[in-house]
């Protein structure tokens, strides 16, 4: 039977076809015939067939045919991996009984197909909650999970709203399924829920409704994205509004720094914004990884609502840059949209001001300069605007700009314009560059546009900071901004559109009249296409020697026709200014001298002192006081003016130095109000070929009338008569640096409180005048210190009487001298005065230096934007002509520069003379002082010794005489074993034989008493060191038994030559010790007896050199020699 079933096998039985087919039509009356064909279904074929047909009776729900063929042995499992066992179509179809029967009959719950899914899957995507009962009844696994990680759970989550059944879910959870379990990408069923919009589920796994359990409002995914971020990215409001209500943090960020605000606002999606931004902990400026806020990404994609929205919150910041250097105005700029790259122009961004910063910007005036040929022959006129009616104003009837920034929209059409700011603040700097760039237009939104804005906003990366307020400034700097090659050739062929103000006819008539030279028709004298016929000799003649022109009204001496001709001559000069091309931008950052008053000086630090601490304004506060308040601890900050001291060390605190300039120092000793150096910067934009900005600060608190105002110089120099006009912005630049770097010619100020560098040479002087009279007063001192103890030391002579009666007073009394020769107070002082001179005029030759670099360097970039005009085609005359004036002016500039280094060397150099004389004066005197020291040492030891003789005399007679005393006292006593008396030879016998005989010896002790000591401490050394040599020259006799006598005589020749080098050591003055000759005890026992001078040894050491010499002759020697050099003799 198993061959016959094997050989069958091979084919199709057409029985298990049969049976296959009835199965699936459910027909029960066929199948039971099939099955009562063969008693016995046991082979491999019967039981796949029967397997097979359970499958789809399974699928048909069918429970009574299902348990027949189970009767039969079929088998509820599959045997091939192609199957799909009964109990999946049951479950899908919902047939719970069939479903209960399977398991019952060992089906596996757990089985999975392809997908990794098991029938409880099946069951939960199609809702059959009592089939899901069922399997979980049944041992199916609730947190099995598929391919993707899903769990029947995650699974049900992840379908459509409409497909979910919240019983299902109460289900799997009361089976304790994971309701925090993560896929593989690392999602919740919350998070599958906020994706899809499912409002109902989300609610229930956050309320508790599902078995009291609750989800993680803040789980997030692999990307660290949670249900506030899915959903705004999916834009389902209903979802964002239920999560904010159970407590969803806005400010949750993903990688990369993602906040749900940057999802909606990359979007657009303006309901889930204004949801968001109703919350208080919302961040608006919240940046990503590459500095992007929301406010960047709506500007980027053209948002314009959304935009709107964020601007709302005034803390919302328009001027924060990417990593791309981009603000979102330079975003929406990039992508053309004009409409929001208008709106988030700084120049419409006056409400966002704080109101210390409104009426600081409408305190301060701004200046505007137009320079053109006007009605009545001026060539310049002079506006005043406050700061906010410069940057913020507009006009909301015209909807243009209160002040353009753009010569062509305005109405007269000057040549160029010129805007200065009063202060060094880049809040402003930044707003007017900003407002310039808006109302240029955008030339079509081209790239080329935008990057010379982005490098020109770039420059500000120059800034220094630091933690002190003057540590706040702009490094010297200067950078030429190339316009596109492409650039001029677009201006001919485009019209410029401008975003913020309309152009004028007139305008737009120049602008398509542009070119690089000037043609000139016959009304000027220029050669027409008609006069290029060829002329004959007389004409060329006539043309090239012309009549003299008639005089015309004017004052005497002037060439005739000057009034005209220098009229027409500026008319074509500013005409042809307009001609050239050049759209470049050039920027210069320099230190440059100023001073201001010490009172003024204090009052801007204790502004800034309380403006860093928190302090609130003053009761009347100034328009400098709002300024400090509102910028000093502004992002960018305020860069104040500078002290000498604070630009030179702005790392440190120069409170203390800043009130001791020379300067100070100078008026103070002149009786004139305190002045003090201050260094500020010069900002200088040179935008094209229309319009330059500059920012400088004015004095605190500035007075109307000050001689050294650097605004009114300018003004003042440009509207000279005397002069030719100012051209260009090129000649106007130039004008304002010469300006700046020479405050302080000699020439320009008649006033002397204001010749600072004068002041240098003057305080110089005093201090070289100061020193030679301390020099003088030196040398009377040391003359009378001479003669005061030549006056002395005759009185020690014995000549006391006959000097008494000629010395003068002087020498009588207490002499002054030493005094003078000892105080170095005067000296020290100046020396500290001359040593800060110094240290300030190296400040000022770093800021010479500093600007002759930076001005030779702005030179060059004014020279290449201008002969950049033209790359292709020979440069016109005008351009050689303002390239060669351009020169001229700058090397004026530098050779005054040069005059300014050459003096500050000079002064450095006196004063390096006179620092070097003031070190040796106080050498000299520290020389002086020594000998002094050393005389007056020399006397103290003289007396000393006498003293010291006057007390060993006393010693020696008191032992002579006490034991004499003692005996003749015992003689004294009335005993009666002396008798009737006492004869003179008996008692002399006694009294001076016992009295000398202790006396002597105790006078020997008491001139050798400390080496006596010194032999007593040295005896137990000595005889232990005799005894080890004892030992050891014992141990080396017996040793050495064998030895030669030819050994023995080296030894002894060795030993002779040591004691000969000794004696010739010892001669040159070595001591015994460094020749490596140990001493002897006794040889330290010398003294010198007072008997003639005569020298007493104990031992075999001693010189005779040591101890104290008695010699009268020797000490006078001596002593003449001492004198000979306090008066200076030893020296010649």
């Amino acid at each position: 039977m198993a061959s016959q079933a094997s050989v069958a096998s091979s084919q199709p039985d057409g029985r298990h076809l049969r049976l296959i087919a009835a199965a699936a039509q459910a027909n029960e009356h066929r199948i039971r015939e099939i099955l009562s064909e063969e008693s016995v279904w046991t082979s491999h074929t019967d039981r796949d067939a029967l397997r097979q047909a359970l499958q789809k009776v399974a699928t048909r729900g069918n429970l009574t045919l299902v348990r027949l063929l189970l009767v039969h042995g079929a088998d509820p499992n599959v045997r091939r991996d192609t199957e799909t066992p009964a109990l999946f179509p049951a479950a899908a179809g919902g047939h719970v009984q069939v479903v209960k029967e399977l398991l019952a009959r060992g089906a596996d719950p757990n089985w999975r197909n392809r997908n990794g899914q098991t029938a409880l899957f099946v069951a939960c995507m199609r809702g059959r909650d009592e089939v899901v009962k069922a399997l979980l009844d049944g041992g199916a696994s609730v947190d099995v999970r598929d391919k993707e990680g899903r769990t029947p759970l995650l699974y049900l989550a992840s379908e459509k709203s409409d497909r979910v059944r919240i019983d299902i879910l109460r289900l799997l959870l009361e089976h304790d399924a994971d309701i925090e379990a993560r896929d593989a990408i690392g999602r919740t069923p919350l998070l599958w829920a906020a994706t899809n919009g499912n409002v109902k589920l989300v609610e229930a796994l956050l309320s508790g409704e599902l078995c009291g359990k609750r989800a993680n409002i803040g789980a997030a995914n692999n990307r660290g994205r949670n249900a506030l971020h899915l959903a705004a990215e999916s834009n389902h409001e209903e979802m964002v509004k239920l999560l904010l209500r159970y407590g969803a943090d806005p400010q949750a960020v993903s990688d990369g720094g993602w906040t749900a605000l940057h999802n909606a606002a990359q979007n657009g999606y303006k309901g889930i914004v204004a949801l968001l931004m109703g919350r208080e902990k919302v961040d608006v400026n919240a940046e990503l990884s590459n500095g992007m806020t929301p406010l960047h990404w709506a500007a980027f994609n053209g948002h314009e609502e959304v935009v709107r929205l964020l601007l709302a919150r005034p803390e919302t910041d328009i001027s924060v840059r990417d990593s791309f250097d981009r603000t979102p105005m330079l975003c929406a700029a990039e992508r053309h949209h004009k409409q929001i790259v208008q709106i988030l122009s700084p120049a419409r961004a006056a409400g966002r001001l704080s109101p210390i910063a409104q009426r600081a910007c409408k305190g301060f005036e701004a200046t505007v300069v137009d320079f053109g040929d006007f009605r009545d022959g001026k060539k310049q006129l002079v506006f005043k605007h406050s700061v906010h009616e410069l940057l913020y104003g507009w006009d909301e009837e015209t909807n243009k700009p209160t002040v353009s920034t753009v010569p062509k929209n305005i109405k007269y059409q000057p040549a160029f314009r010129w805007i200065h700011l009063p202060a060094n603040n880049i809040a402003w700097v930044e707003t007017l560059l900003s407002k310039n760039f808006v109302e240029n237009g955008l030339r079509d939104m081209e790239a080329r546009d935008i990057e010379p804005f982005k490098a020109l906003e770039k420059t500000f990366d120059q800034e220094h900071r630091g933690k002190f307020a003057h540590a706040h400034f702009m490094r010297t700097f200067s950078q030429r901004i190339a316009a596109s090659p492409s650039h001029d050739k677009d201006e001919k062929e485009k019209t410029l559109i401008p975003v913020a103000e309309e152009q004028s006819d007139v305008s737009s008539t120049s602008q398509a009249t542009l070119v690089p030279t000037p043609k000139r028709g016959p009304e000027n004298g220029m050669p027409t296409k008609s006069d290029n016929k060829k002329k004959s000799k007389a004409e060329q003649i006539a043309e090239r020697h012309p009549k003299r022109a008639k005089r015309t009204n004017g004052p005497p001496g002037n060439p005739p026709g000057t009034k005209s001709a220098a009229r027409t001559m500026s008319q074509l000069s500013f005409e042809a200014t307009k001609s050239v091309s050049c759209n470049g931008k050039i920027v210069l950052f320099m230190p440059y001298l100023h001073y201001e008053t010490d009172e003024r000086r204090r009052k801007m630090s204790a502004a800034i002192a309380a403006a860093r601490s928190g302090r609130g304004l003053p009761e009347k506060p100034t328009r400098d006081d709002l300024l400090i308040h509102a910028y000093a601890t502004h992002m960018p900050p305020l860069h104040p003016r500078r002290t000498l001291d604070q630009y030179f060390y702005h790392g440190i605190d120069t409170s203390a130095r800043d009130t001791d300039q020379v300067v100070y120092r100078y008026c103070k000793r002149s009786n004139i109000e305190p002045k003090v150096f201050m260094v500020d910067q010069l900002w200088l934009y040179i935008l094209g070929k229309d319009l330059i900005i500059t920012s400088f600060p004015q004095r605190w608190d500035q007075p109307k009338h000050d001689p050294l105002n650097v605004l009114d110089g300018i003004l003042e120099w440009t509207n000279t008569k005397t002069r030719p006009p100012v051209q260009s912005v090129y000649d106007l630049a130039m004008t304002i640096t010469n300006r700046c770097s020479g405050m302080f010619d000699r020439h320009r100020l008649d006033d002397s409180d204001y010749q600072f560098l004068d002041i240098f040479e003057s305080s110089i002087g005093r201090v070289t005048n100061r020193e030679s009279q301390l020099f003088d007063r030196f040398n009377t001192a040391s003359r009378l210190s001479g003669q005061w103890l030549e006056h002395h030391r005759q009185l020690q002579r014995g000549l006391q009487t006959r000097m008494i009666a000629k010395a003068p007073n002087s020498y009588r009394e207490d002499p002054i001298f030493p005094d003078v020769l000892l105080d170095i107070g005067v000296e020290t002082s100046l020396l500290a005065e001359i040593k800060d001179i110094r240290d300030e005029l190296n400040i000022i030759a770093v800021i010479l230096a500093q600007q002759t670099n930076i001005l030779d360097e702005f030179e060059s970039h004014i020279t290449d934007e201008l002969r950049s005009e033209s790359t292709t085609t020979r440069r016109s005359p005008i351009t050689e002509t303002l390239i060669g004036e351009i020169r001229k002016r700058s090397r004026e500039q530098g050779r005054l520069l040069t005059i300014h280094q050459n003096d500050i060397q000079r002064m450095d150099r006196q004063a390096e003379s006179i620092y070097t004389s003031l070190t040796h004066l106080l050498d000299l005197k520290q020389k002086h002082s020594n000998a002094l020291e050393a005389r007056f040492a020399r006397d103290q030891a003289v007396i000393a010794a006498k003293q010291g003789q006057t007390i060993m005399v006393f010693t020696i007679v008191t032992i002579i005489f006490l034991p004499m005393s003692f005996i003749a006292a015992f003689f004294a006593i009335n005993f009666q074993e002396w008798g009737p008396g006492l004869r003179i030879g008996y008692v002399s016998k006694y009294l001076f034989g016992i009295g000398l005989g202790v006396s002597v010896p105790l006078i020997a002790m008491a001139f050798t008493v400390t080496d006596i000591f010194d032999l007593v401490r040295g005896l137990p050394g000595m005889v232990r060191g005799l005894g080890g040599k004892l030992k050891g020259r014992r141990k080396k006799e017996e040793k050495e038994d064998g030895s030669s006598g030819d050994e023995m005589e080296d030894r002894i020749d060795v030993r002779e030559r040591k004691l000969d080098a000794l004696s010739a050591r010892e001669g040159a003055g070595y001591p015994r010790e460094e020749l490596g000759i140990p001493l002897s005890p006794l040889s330290r026992l010398s003294v010198r007896l007072p008997v003639g001078g005569r020298h007493l040894s104990f031992g075999s050491g001693g010189s005779g050199t040591g101890g104290l010499s008695w010699a009268r002759s020797s000490y006078d020697r001596d002593r003449g020699k001492s004198q000979d050099l306090e008066r200076g003799k030893g020296m010649r």
